[in-house]
């Protein structure tokens, strides 16, 4: 039986890629590089858009209840009345924090971190992928 291998061995030529294999297989990785990346850009401007929307949205909604809070007239109260404030300065600054409308800067604030995100995605890819994102400009 060893010997029935070793002789089919022998006599068995070698196999050879065809001619332009090689380009071939370089062609389809760079195809699909080319489609990772323009699915990256996609993601990151829909992504910008979307965070973008919702800044308007929660200026709109939370801002107006950030403006109308009660907050504005006790900071309004150190130009009005400083000396009263300089003479009692430790519970204005608490009176200050305790009407900080907290939860409407959150709001505001977290789809800003979504838009400075996508931002981010989007310069890097930029910087490491000039190229690949010069090809498609229609985007």
């Amino acid at each position: 039986m060893e010997q029935k291998l070793a002789k089919i061995f022998k006599e068995m030529r070698e196999i050879e890629p065809k001619e332009g294999l090689k380009s071939l297989i370089l062609q389809k990785i760079d195809l699909e590089n080319s489609r990772q990346m323009r699915r990256k850009l996609i993601f990151s401007y829909f992504g910008m858009s979307v965070s973008f929307s919702t800044v308007v949205l929660a200026l709109l909604y939370s801002g107006s209840a950030f403006l109308k809070s009660e907050f504005w007239s006790l900071l309004s109260l150190i130009f009005s009345d400083f000396m009263a404030v300089a003479g009692s300065w430790n519970e204005y600054l608490y009176s200050l924090g305790e009407t900080l409308p907290i939860t409407n800067i959150v709001a505001i604030l977290i789809p800003v971190f979504g838009v400075l995100m996508f931002l981010n995605l989007y310069f890097s890819l930029r910087r490491n992928h000039k190229q690949v994102i010069n090809h498609f400009k229609f985007i």
